[in-house]
């Protein structure tokens, strides 16, 4: 058995991340991003203010150091703070919506 492991790491797709989901689509997640998040962040480069004040625009969460898909979905399935309401998406949909904001990570 203990032989095996090093190959279960081999069998798990390329295209699939840490919790075993797949990831996220960048497009639909932009969609949903202008539909649900625009009141309060800037979601696009395009976008422009006024924004709450301590609101980060969805291109400083990208850039911010270790921001992953991973982590964005959690932070999106689970509100850090309770002036951000908790966004009626299902998990298929948080993971589009922190695809989109890693899209927007400075190259």
């Amino acid at each position: 058995l203990l032989l095996l492991l090093p190959l279960a790491g081999a069998l798990v797709p390329a295209n699939v991340t840490a919790q075993g989901a797949p990831p996220g689509d960048p497009a639909s997640g932009r969609a949903l991003a202008g539909q649900l998040c625009s009141a309060c962040h800037l979601v696009s480069p395009e976008q422009r203010g006024p924004v709450p004040d301590g609101v980060l625009s969805f291109a400083a969460i990208a850039a911010r150091p270790g921001a992953t898909e991973d982590r964005l979905a959690g932070v999106l399935d689970i509100p850090p703070h309770p002036a951000m309401p908790a966004p009626p998406l299902d998990r298929r949909q948080i993971r589009d919506v922190a695809a989109y904001i890693l899209s927007l990570r400075p190259r």
